[in-house]
């Protein structure tokens, strides 16, 4: 008998490029039914029987291709976050700051496009989460509740 898994914990990771202090970001595709058209950390839902670490490597493998020991990843935040769909959902938020090879496109079904961005100047086609998640990065803050209100592109609600 299989057990069905809805998880309310969301596993992120931040890879952060070295040189400049860019972070990693997707684009969702604009039909998605999960923030058409923004741009939002590398992530998702834990999953059965994995441990937070485990979900973010697995995650970021999915989405980049950049295969990370679960261990070698750094805790960076747990943000609690109320959607504005009423969905509350934990997440906890790693951070990579060296790996090998370069990250590339693996869900082109799911995301146009990967985009580096500056966590202190993020652009304005970030989700409202990720705005968030970067704001408090980059202000070292290790907790956070995060309000989201619904994704926009171009003033139009999502």
């Amino acid at each position: 008998m299989s057990r069905v898994h809805r998880s309310l914990a969301h596993v992120m990771v931040l890879l952060q490029r070295p040189a400049d202090g860019r972070v990693l970001t997707v684009r969702h595709q604009k039909g998605s039914w999960h923030s058409p058209g923004l741009l939002t950390v590398v992530g998702g839902r834990l999953e059965a029987d994995e441990f937070f670490d485990e979900g973010a490597a697995r995650e970021l493998a999915e989405e980049t291709g950049i295969r990370i020991p679960a261990g070698l990843l750094e805790f960076c935040q747990l943000v609690h976050l109320h959607a504005a769909d009423g969905e509350r959902v934990a997440g906890v938020v790693f951070l990579a700051r060296e790996w090998e090879g370069e990250p590339y496109n693996r869900e082109p079904d799911t995301h146009s496009e990967l985009v580096w961005v500056d966590p202190a100047a993020p652009p304005g086609d970030c989700h409202p989460f990720t705005h968030e998640v970067l704001r408090r990065f980059v202000a070292g803050h290790w907790y956070g509740n995060v309000i989201a209100p619904e994704p926009t592109v171009g003033g139009e609600r999502r």
